[in-house]
């Protein structure tokens, strides 16, 4: 995946802005609102580099022949027509666009900006398909990707391409219930989880729904007629920070848990952390954040648990402890206070290229 350089370090304020926003640009990223102005990213250099990564296209075997699934009669009858062969078409299609997306050791496929630009790609033309094509599509890619790779692409393009035909209902249902733009991504979120599954639409559209929510709090910020110039300008700056630090990677709706979290900033300041462990304690608690929806936590229940863990978390990093037993103590503090589903979607929330550096410490 591209990345950009900038005039700080990556490790300083403004990562999240880098990791989130500049594959969006990059890759040409679709938006609800196309039309309204994204975040001021003036301050990132033109120069691009591209770090090596292990891709599909390294893996891949063209398929010696793929039969048709045996119900597959209305694909068969338009291969026996005169117009273009949509089949191969997608096929063609699909295999340039999925070679860009990029595994890691074990095989598994990394899933982020780019591997949702790759999916949209590949179906960028394409109209409805059936769901003989969707299989068909789908053997092929297991006959072209082995192993658990092929598997795990096959039941994603799967689960994208009827996620694309239900949302294109949904919005048509959407258009006369005149929901606000905010009820519309979170309609489109709870669409994409019941699809894709929780954790793989996380990943794939962390960084999307990041922006969305920055472009609907900036025009609420702007059509708040109660607010002063000055409230109005401070409103601004906050949700400025909010996309830089990464709050809006996860949904901070709830005023209970936004504050938390800016609290939490100025006092890791206070203490004097090292930015790096203050940035690794804003990730970790942004990644409990986001378990509390991908493991359909009790709302009121996991925010008092998360409350705590907070304040004891808090008395740890301010003790004179070593950094090992720092760590230590935070990771047995975690265990004490959430749930294995929750720790587990707490690491494996974010996109792999997020969370390559993020150790819980």
């Amino acid at each position: 995946m591209d990345h950009v350089r900038t005039d700080k370090p990556a490790s300083q304020d403004g990562w999240w802005l880098i990791a989130v926003i500049s594959p969006l640009l990059l890759l040409g990223g679709w938006m609800l609102w196309p039309e309204a102005p994204g975040p001021s990213v003036a301050w990132v250099y033109q120069e691009t580099y591209a770090p090596a990564r292990e891709t599909i296209a390294n893996q891949w075997q063209t398929p010696a022949g793929v039969s048709l699934p045996a119900d597959s009669a209305q694909s068969q009858a338009q291969a026996d027509t005169d117009t273009p062969d949509l089949r191969e078409i997608s096929l063609d299609r699909l295999q340039h666009a999925l070679a860009h997306i990029a595994v890691d050791q074990d095989g598994n496929l990394i899933l982020d900006e780019v591997a949702l630009a790759s999916l949209r790609q590949a179906f960028r033309a394409v109209g409805d398909l059936d769901p003989a094509m969707i299989q068909e599509l789908q053997l092929y890619v297991q006959a072209g990707l082995a192993g658990e790779t092929g598997e795990q692409a096959a039941a994603i393009l799967g689960n994208y391409v009827r996620y694309r035909h239900e949302l294109r209902d949904a919005q048509q249902v959407w258009a006369q219930d005149g929901l606000t733009p905010r009820q519309r991504l979170e309609r489109t979120i709870e669409l994409r989880r019941e699809a894709m599954g929780p954790l793989t639409a996380s990943q794939l559209f962390a960084g999307e729904e990041a922006h969305q929510r920055y472009l609907i709090a900036m025009e609420e910020i702007r059509t708040n007629t109660g607010l002063s110039e000055q409230q109005r300008q401070q409103a601004q700056a906050d949700i400025r920070d909010d996309l830089r630090s990464g709050r809006l990677l996860v949904d901070t709706s709830d005023p209970r848990v936004n504050d938390r979290l800016r609290q939490n900033r100025a006092q890791w300041q206070q203490l004097g952390l090292p930015e790096e462990i203050r940035h690794r304690l804003e990730r970790q608690s942004l990644g409990l954040i986001a378990a509390r929806d991908l493991a359909n936590s009790d709302p009121e229940d996991w925010y008092r648990r998360f409350v705590q863990f907070e304040l004891e978390r808090e008395a740890i990093f301010r003790a004179g402890l070593t950094d090992a037993e720092k760590q230590r103590q935070a990771e047995e503090l975690e265990a004490t206070y959430f749930s294995p589903a929750e720790r587990d979607a707490a690491v494996n929330w974010l996109p792999h290229h997020l969370r390559e550096d993020a150790a819980p410490y």
